[in-house]
C-alpha cells in the first residue's frame, strides 16, 4: 500500500523508516525544502540506543518532498492512507490552508497528535474524509534531519473516536475501511505492536492524563522523566495534578481504566532516562503543546462548570517559559 506521512520529526521519521524496511511504499512530507533534499540525497538512518546496528535506507527507496506539494499530489496521484505526525501547533496553524484543496475528497487520515482538538479540526477541514485516531507509546528522538533514534518500544492503537464519526457512519466494526486494516498489517510487518481498538477514546484520555502529569513538570524542572520520582515534594505535586484531572474526568463521565496513577509512576520508571517532548521543546526554545494537553483538561472542565486552577496555572507557567521577549 502507499502511505503518506506528513511530518518529518522524530515520530514521522521513525514510522517512515520502519515501514519502508517492512516493505511498504512511503512518501514523507517535510516542512522544509532543506530536509526533503537531505533525505533524498542521503537517505534515512534508523538507529537504536542499544547495541543494534543502525539501518540506512537509501533516498531512492522512498519519496521525500516539501509538504506544500502534498495536496496537489493527492489530487493527481492519491495514496491509500495519510499519517499526520506534526505537533498540534503546526496542525492548527498550517493545515487549514494546506488541506483546503482537499475538502471535498474522501481521504483516510490518521492523526498521531497528543492531547485533544486535532480530530475535530481534521473533520472540520475534511468533512468527506474518514478521520482516525492513533495513540502511541513508541519513543523516538530525531538526531539530525535524516537520522532518528528508536529510543523505546511501545504500542500503537488505532480507532475511531466519537469526535470523528460521520453522522452516516455505522458503528465499528462495519465501518472499518480495508485501508486501515491493511495499514495495521503494514505496521505489524514493520515490527510495531499495532492494533485496532474500539476504546480509542479511553486510550486518548488515559494518555492525556499521563502527559498532563509528567510532561509539564519535566519541562519546568528540566529533568528526565525518572527524576520526577526523586523526592516526595515532586511526587506530591504529581498527585495533585492527577487528582484535579481525575475530578474533572469524573464530572464529565470520562472513564479511564483502573490504576491510572500507578500507570503514571510506571511510565516514569520505564522511561527514566527519557526527555519528554515538552522538555525538548523548552530546551529548543520552541512553543510547547501545553495548551492542547493541560489546556484540554481546563477546557473539558469548563464545559461542565468545573474549575482546574492547578492545570491552568501550569499552562501559564510553561507558556511563559517559551515566550519571546520583545
Amino acid at each position: 500500500m502507499r502511505i503518506d506521512v506528513i511530518g518529518a520529526g522524530s515520530l514521522g521519521l521513525l514510522l517512515t523508516g520502519k515501514l519502508i524496511a517492512g516493505g511498504a511504499e512511503v512518501r514523507i512530507w517535510c516542512r522544509s525544502e532543506q530536509q526533503s533534499r537531505a533525505l533524498t540525497e542521503h537517505g534515512l538512518t534508523l538507529s537504536y540506543e542499544d547495541d543494534r546496528a543502525a539501518m540506512l535506507l537509501a533516498g531512492g527507496s522512498f519519496s521525500a518532498e516539501p509538504v506544500g506539494k502534498y495536496a496537489q499530489r493527492q489530487l493527481t496521484d492519491p495514496g491509500d492512507v495519510t499519517l499526520i505526525t506534526v505537533k498540534q501547533k503546526v496542525l492548527h496553524e498550517a493545515f487549514p490552508e494546506l488541506l483546503q484543496p482537499l475538502k471535498d475528497r474522501k481521504l483516510i487520515m490518521i492523526g498521531f497528535q497528543n492531547g485533544c482538538g486535532h480530530l475535530e479540526l481534521l473533520q472540520e477541514l475534511l468533512p468527506e474524509s474518514s478521520i482516525w485516531a492513533a495513540v502511541t507509546t513508541e519513543a523516538a528522538k530525531r538526531k539530525t534531519l535524516t537520522e532518528v533514534i528508536h529510543a523505546g518500544k511501545g504500542e500503537i492503537c488505532i480507532g475511531k473516536s466519537s469526535s470523528s464519526i460521520h453522522i452516516n457512519e455505522t458503528a465499528l466494526p462495519d465501518s472499518e475501511p480495508a485501508a486501515v486494516i491493511s495499514f495495521i498489517k503494514a505496521l505489524s510487518a514493520a515490527g510495531f505492536n499495532a492494533s485496532l481498538s474500539k476504546e480509542v477514546d479511553t486510550i486518548i484520555y488515559r494518555k492525556l492524563m499521563i502527559n498532563a502529569v509528567i510532561n509539564p513538570l519535566t519541562a519546568i524542572w528540566r529533568v528526565p522523566n525518572g527524576e520526577l520520582l526523586a523526592s516526595p515534594e515532586r511526587v506530591q505535586l504529581m498527585k495533585e495534578l492527577y487528582a484535579e484531572a481525575a475530578r474533572i474526568f469524573d464530572a464529565c463521565g470520562i472513564t479511564l481504566k483502573q490504576q491510572t496513577w500507578e500507570a503514571i509512576l510506571e511510565v516514569c520508571r520505564a522511561t527514566a532516562g527519557n526527555i519528554s517532548s515538552m522538555l525538548a521543546d523548552v530546551l529548543a526554545d520552541r512553543e510547547t503543546e501545553i495548551r492542547w494537553i493541560n489546556g484540554s483538561i481546563v477546557n473539558i472542565g469548563l464545559q461542565r462548570g468545573v474549575e482546574a486552577p492547578l492545570h491552568r496555572w501550569i499552562c501559564g507557567l510553561v507558556e511563559g517559559m517559551t515566550v519571546r521577549e520583545r
